[in-house]
């Protein structure tokens, strides 16, 4: 056994500046030649386990996928631990994960996990939904001053004095069989995770940030499984301000047509068509096939391939009556004056992080801080962007805007 590291040792590890907010870990971790996985290769094992997780109320959860030539992410594992037991769940073998799927969505079931936006995202696909609930302990630990994205393997041994192999990280996780390396290391990459929470837990409510915590583990949830309609991609570019409506009706419309091709045929975005291209087609707006074979930005066998669908769809923009178009979004600020701002509010987030010992990334990100000042200059109602409200309207948000008003 792994013995708990006691509160000095802790201080020593993550230094003076963290002391008061050191958990202490009420019971030892297993080491890592002790783990003796459970394996899930069948249907019934699957629903036997599942039984098994809904009557333990609180699950440690990681997953180890692949995404490097497809649009979705290839599952190659999924490990759970409770209190007692650790159970690797082959999705390779399994056919029908619906048991699990429920076990996710279940209200009733805590799932603890670390730095967990992409498994989230990953295991949103077999619930169709959110996860709920969830507690991610590298979130819990920077509201503890353990820095902005402690590691799990940092965070087990600062906790635990637990040692871990990390030679297994870029493993390939859809090969079989799995090596005893690989069995090992996806096994402890979940055993400490139910000792964690509780570890945390413990310490942020003692300090008032428990509720915090929770917050914002909620809203990256939201965040990171938020449906985005194929329609709206095209959202995510700057610089939308400069076209005219009829320019963004053919980003909208292109983009939605690499998104839906990128789905139907498991391909990554780039692999149908590069962003550059799309825009490049967008402000062109060829016509005819002959047009889009004359751009530069298209290669010859995506013109030859796509081209007439390509065009179609923009014949039907310039076709799309104008008030049913894309509205021209609002024109940013000039940029010397929303640094001015931004520069007059980095040392508020930076005194009010030191004074808390908190990351100031956490606090307040330098792009909610931007959108701060360019709300204020464009004189909104309302200028708090969504991220600096909630928790940190109080803690930051409404320091930032008095720093504003002087």
């Amino acid at each position: 056994m792994v013995r708990a590291v006691n509160a000095l040792n802790i201080c020593r590890l993550i230094g003076r500046a963290v002391l008061k907010y050191c958990p202490l870990t009420p019971s030892p971790i297993v080491a890592e030649d002790e783990i003796r996985p459970r394996f899930v290769a069948t249907d019934a094992a699957l629903e036997k386990a599942c039984a098994h997780f809904r009557r333990a109320g609180a699950i440690g959860v990681d997953t180890e996928f692949v995404r490097v030539r497809t649009y979705f992410p290839m599952l190659g594992l999924i490990q759970v631990a409770d209190k007692r037991n650790t159970w690797l769940i082959d999705p390779l073998a399994v056919s029908d994960m619906t048991p699990f799927a429920r076990v996710l969505s279940d209200r009733a079931v805590l799932k603890v996990m670390h730095s967990c936006s992409e498994d989230l995202e990953v295991l949103s696909y077999l619930t169709g939904e959110p996860l709920g609930p969830v507690f991610d302990t590298q979130i819990a630990a920077a509201f503890l001053g353990f820095g902005f994205q402690a590691g799990y393997q940092q965070l087990s041994k600062t906790l635990f004095g637990t040692q871990m192999c990390k030679s297994e990280t870029r493993s390939d996780w859809l090969a079989r069989p799995l090596s005893e390396n690989q069995i090992r290391y996806a096994a402890m990459d979940v055993v400490c995770l139910l000792p964690m929470h509780r570890a945390l837990t413990r310490e942020l409510r003692k300090l008032g940030r428990l509720e915090w915590a929770l917050e914002e583990i909620e809203r990256m949830n939201r965040e990171v499984t938020r449906d985005v309609e194929p329609e709206d991609y095209y959202l995510r570019f700057g610089g939308l301000w400069q076209c005219d409506r009829r320019e963004l009706g053919a980003l909208r419309d292109l983009f939605a047509w690499r998104e839906r091709q990128a789905m139907r045929r498991d391909l990554p975005r780039t692999f149908i068509m590069q962003d550059k291209t799309l825009r490049a087609i967008a402000k062109a707006m060829p016509m005819t096939m002959r047009d889009i074979s004359k751009m530069e930005e298209v290669k010859p066998s995506f013109a030859r391939r796509y081209g007439r669908t390509l065009t179609r769809i923009v014949r039907e923009i310039m076709k799309t009556p104008e008030e049913s178009l894309p509205v021209r979004p609002v024109r940013p600020p000039n940029p010397r004056k929303v640094g001015r701002l931004v520069e007059k509010l980095r040392p508020v987030v930076a005194e009010t992080a030191e004074a808390l010992k908190l990351p100031p990334e956490l606090l307040a990100r330098k792009k909610s801080v931007t959108e701060l000042a360019e709300n204020v200059i464009m004189n909104l109602t309302n200028p708090l962007p969504d991220e600096l409200r909630g928790w940190r309207k109080a803690v930051i948000g409404d320091k930032l805007l008095a720093a504003l008003e002087k």
